[in-house]
């Protein structure tokens, strides 16, 4: 009876590994594109897991459909993300996990309040960076608690 049981529990292991091998993504699977912008990968690309391997293809995907000013723009932002301290890359993972974790109303509101200060006169938004800037770390802190706290406003009633 254990002999089964154990036999069982193997088997249903096995059949959940193979599970999660199937949501890999096969070389041959990918576009043309996907597979000219990930060449450097050919060799290796079976070896990888496949989140990484359904990662680097979404990826590709993305990359085939931009412009090339897109992609101009985007391999400036890697190359910035690339000379970043590895310290200054943890703090951007961080805050990029707490973002996605929030509420779609909170990542709505953030988004808003990001297109309000790109909006500002670039005297006004110095000034509000540089005060922000001159805070100490405790004040920074209650400040975010602040804004973090704030709720919209109810609509006005007439």
């Amino acid at each position: 009876m254990k002999a089964k049981i154990i036999l069982a529990a193997l088997a249903l292991l096995l059949t959940g590994l193979a599970t999660a091998d199937d949501k890999g993504v096969a070389w041959e699977d990918l576009s043309q594109e996907q597979q000219q912008a990930l060449q450097r990968f050919e060799g290796d690309w079976e070896s990888f897991a496949a989140d990484r391997q359904q990662r680097l293809s979404n990826g590709a995907r993305r990359w085939a459909g931009m412009t090339p000013a897109q992609r101009r723009a985007a391999k400036g932002r890697f190359r910035q993300w690339r000379d970043l301290p590895p310290e200054r890359q943890q703090v951007v993972r961080d805050r990029y996990r707490m973002y996605r974790d929030m509420s779609p109303a909170e990542r709505q509101r953030i988004q808003e309040n990001y297109v309000r200060f790109r909006q500002l006169q670039n005297e006004r938004r110095k000034r509000l960076h540089d005060k922000f800037r001159s805070m100490t770390p405790a004040q920074r802190d209650r400040l975010r608690q602040r804004m973090t706290d704030r709720r919209p406003r109810p609509a006005a009633r007439d």
